[in-house]
């Protein structure tokens, strides 16, 4: 039986536009399913059909839950980023570049990211802070402080890595990590310094916890557009071949 085969290229600017495209209707739909959460006297439900949907669409489009569109979008987006650095990585190895160890540990590193973000482990991190004093303020949610010491371990690690590229890439790299780690954690001890002054049901925290996820989804997004120029740049072609195959294209019969 005759093989099929297929190729395609990757856009960076149609991929970006896309990924773009799909955070603001993810954002406009979570701000308006909060505005009527918060706001039921602007309209009228005439049966209980009606109110189970209008439930549905405002827990599915809720950036501040788990389990629902804006979780799996972001899970996605970070399983994109993970596959791209991994192909980059099996290429360095291929090369035996200096860099291959730390291509992999990024591809691993944003798989462990998309982990979290399926299943909220980092929120997790408060059973085993309960112990801590309540310090309140910007760091009223505890996770965000083994966060903190964990952003600071990666970068340590990371600095030669993410130095060693050239100053267009390196400035994609460094501009996306930053503006994911203020969504990540830098808006998260907002939304907590504001939680614990005027609580959590209105919608001024909406809008908070919109922003973190709107950061959050900018930052993977440039990494995303950063990885695919890298690949365009530097790596011409991308198969995949049978265990045993040779490296050489097929011959084609005429």
């Amino acid at each position: 039986m005759k093989k099929a085969r297929f190729s395609f290229s990757l856009k960076p600017y149609r991929i970006i536009l896309i990924l773009a495209i799909t955070s603001v209707v993810n954002v406009l739909f979570s701000l308006i399913g909060q505005y009527l959460r918060f706001n039921p006297n602007s309209y009228n439900l005439s049966n209980a059909i009606q109110e189970f949907f209008l439930d549905l669409f405002i827990f599915k489009f809720d950036v501040n839950n788990e389990s629902n569109i804006p979780t799996y979008f972001n899970t996605l987006l970070l399983v994109f980023a993970s596959l791209l650095a991994f192909v980059i990585s099996a290429v360095k190895f291929d090369q035996q570049d200096k860099y291959r160890y730390e291509w992999l540990a990024l591809a691993g590193l944003l798989f462990v990211m998309s982990l979290d973000e399926a299943s909220a482990i980092h929120e997790r991190f408060s059973i085993l802070l309960k112990d801590l004093p309540d310090i309140g303020g910007f760091l009223a949610y505890k996770w965000v402080i083994a966060g903190m010491v964990i952003v600071a371990v990666l970068a340590a690690a990371f600095l030669r890595f993410f130095l060693h590229f050239d100053q267009r890439n390196r400035f994609f790299l460094i501009l996306a990590s930053a503006i994911y780690l203020f969504g990540a954690l830098g808006s998260e001890m907002i939304s907590g310094r504001y939680q614990a002054l005027y609580g959590a049901k209105n919608f001024t925290f909406a809008l908070l916890t919109t922003l973190e996820e709107s950061l959050e989804w900018i930052g993977v997004s440039l990494i995303i557009f950063t990885l695919m120029k890298y690949i365009e740049e530097h790596i011409a072609e991308v198969r995949f071949l049978p265990q045993g195959g040779s490296a050489r294209p097929p011959k084609i019969r005429k």
